[in-house]
């Protein structure tokens, strides 16, 4: 399981009583991006493997 932790990071330094971690049902590459699909089918983007 991959957890991108700058929003979780993020949250804490606001003190927000409750921290969400995402859990994604499929995670793939796709078009040089790591990709999180949640069980709706919505796609997040993780982390973005291009050379720029």
């Amino acid at each position: 399981m991959i957890i991108h932790l700058d929003d979780y990071r993020k949250k804490k330094l606001i003190k927000e009583p409750v921290v969400y971690v995402p859990v994604f049902e499929r995670v793939f590459i796709e078009n040089n991006k790591l990709i999180g699909q949640f069980e709706s089918g919505k796609k997040v983007i993780i982390k973005d493997f291009r050379r720029e």
